[in-house]
């Protein structure tokens, strides 16, 4: 068997799927929650520092967002492939 060759089995691959999707979910929710502070915390907070403070926060929360949506992206790519996993190993 070659080295680079992973073995799992169709629900491995979907349960993967289910966390990443899961994961991706609350990423996202993370990120919402991000945004909502920053709009809070500039009702209160007035000096120069809130300025570095919205570009940081913002910053991370663009990236949580870009992260949950390639989460998203691959959570159908490894249900795809237990799907076709599935219906190779039901021929057999």
């Amino acid at each position: 068997m070659n080295p680079d060759t992973v073995i799992v089995t169709p629900a491995q691959l979907t349960r993967f799927a289910e966390f990443l999707e899961d994961s991706a979910k609350r990423l996202r929710g993370e990120s919402k929650k991000m945004r909502d502070s920053i709009s809070a915390a500039q009702i209160v907070w007035k000096d120069e520092k809130y300025t570095v403070f919205h570009r940081e926060l913002t910053h991370c929360a663009d990236e949580l967002e870009r992260f949950s949506k390639t989460g998203h992206k691959y959570c159908e790519f490894l249900r795809e492939k237990a799907m076709l996993a599935n219906k190779f190993l039901n021929r057999r």
